[in-house]
């Protein structure tokens, strides 16, 4: 039986991969999919082994992942897609609603991409017309049919900065504006289709714009809808910020009924201490099951652009060995041809059906690239697998009663998790937050280290 991840997440905060179209649509295809020049895939194999929701999976199975609606141009997958025919009760997929995208400028659909161009340069009439694109519509019934929670349609702030997007000349006083009638619409429209998605209410932080505390701004505007949790934004490496807002949120009585709460763009394993102690501290507070999850698209990335398998942090006293290495899948005709030994030198279940010279996509000498998007699919499967078991790894060392062992964790990692849960619960969390700080920054998760 392959290794069940879901379960080692029971206690802890859940990593969730950013899942990317392209693999989770080659993940829901068969063998015959795959074009390799002379090469056969083992007959053990099947390309479907690489959907990881599945329970039953060859390889291994974590029924966790983010999916962004902004990848589709439509309101339904129109192609085989692991999201799309997932089995019910396998897996909780969470629901992006393409804002990054919206804010990018990168909206797949052509007729929304049109309506926005047109007006990209008059705020007003862009502000004002909103509500004539067909965006939000798209989003609400995309994550109703196939999320079980989604984050609401955010206009982000960041848009501002950002002058390739359709957004940038609007206010933040308007985006915040745009952003609650989005609100409403999920609100008066939400459960028109099959899975009844939950949602979750985000909170956009820019910091202080002309004079102005966007994080007051926007949360003043958005906190009196009553949806199932909250997706907090904060500093792109500064992890103080979400548990402030955390303490925010609990001393206004906003999580008393939350399920989930979401944290954008973080990986594991130094995040998953933080909000995994965040987690049990809140659950003992709320007497609730209230759950903390975070992404990244950080497997996609490695596997994609640097063509490199993620190696799981060491993990020991040192700060620097919880860090995620990589070994990069180098041009080496020997290893493709199989002159040189070629077994997986890290841990992968991959290993049980494939060497390393089976990663080649072919023979050919003097080629300038011997991988194709099989081999980029299989790297992808394994940095997932690596990156969930990091997370989970991470907290079994501080936290598991049986694999518990603070002799590979530094102190002020130690420090940190008891600290998150001292600023929660205290009655003085100013005096807090200065030890939180001093010792997020001694392990390097504050901006300030940057």
């Amino acid at each position: 039986m392959s290794e069940n991840l879901t379960k080692q997440y029971e206690n802890y905060a859940k990593y969730l991969p950013s899942l990317q179209q392209n693999y989770s649509r080659f993940a829901a295809g068969s063998n015959t999919d795959v074009q390799r020049n002379n090469y056969q895939i083992p007959n053990n194999f099947q390309v479907s082994h690489l959907d990881f929701l599945k329970k039953n999976s060859k390889l291994w199975h974590c029924g966790y992942a983010l999916y962004s609606a902004g990848q589709f141009p439509t309101e339904l997958i129109k192609t085989k897609d692991i999201i799309g025919q997932r089995a019910e009760g396998d897996s909780i997929i969470l629901g992006d609603s393409g804002g990054f995208q919206l804010g990018t400028g990168k909206i797949r659909n052509s007729a929304d991409q049109r309506h926005l161009d047109q007006f990209k340069n008059d705020p007003d009439m862009q502000f004002s017309q909103w509500q004539e694109c067909g965006f939000t519509e798209r989003a609400l019934n995309w994550l109703d049919t196939y999320a079980d929670y989604s984050m609401t349609l955010d206009m982000v702030l960041w848009a501002k900065f950002r002058p390739e997007s359709q957004l940038h000349k609007l206010s933040i006083e308007q985006l915040i504006k745009l952003s609650v009638q989005n609100l409403e619409f999920f609100d008066t429209h939400r459960s028109r289709y099959g899975r009844h998605t939950k949602f979750l209410n985000v909170v956009q932080d820019v910091g202080v714009v002309d004079g102005v505390d966007t994080f007051e701004l926007w949360y003043k505007a958005v906190k009196g809808f009553d949806f199932e949790g909250w997706s907090l934004v904060g500093g792109k490496t500064n992890l103080f910020p979400p548990v402030k807002k955390l303490r925010r949120l609990l001393d206004d009585k906003m999580l008393d009924k939350s399920e989930w709460i979401h944290i954008l763009a973080k990986s594991p394993p130094l995040n998953s201490i933080v909000f995994s102690a965040a987690q049990k501290t809140l659950r003992r507070l709320l007497h609730t099951d209230i759950t903390i999850s975070y992404d990244s698209s950080s497997p996609h990335q490695s596997a994609g652009k640097q063509r490199a398998f993620a190696l799981k942090p060491e993990f020991s006293k040192d700060i620097n060995s919880w860090q995620f290495g990589q070994f990069k899948l180098s041009d080496d005709y020997r290893v493709a041809t199989g002159q040189v030994a070629s077994q997986f030198h890290f841990d992968t279940p991959l290993s049980k059906f494939f060497n390393m010279s089976d990663m080649f996509a072919h023979t050919t000498k003097n080629s300038d690239s011997f991988v194709d998007s099989f081999t980029e699919h299989l790297m992808v499967n394994h940095n997932i697998y690596t990156y969930h078991k990091a997370a989970i790894g991470a907290c079994d060392l501080i936290y598991h009663p049986t694999k518990k062992d603070h002799s590979k964790v530094p102190d002020a990692m130690l420090e940190v998790a008891d600290l998150v849960n001292e600023y929660l619960t205290t009655e003085t969390p100013v005096t807090t937050e200065i030890k939180l700080v001093d010792a997020l920054i001694r392990i390097g998760s504050t901006d300030e280290t940057q």
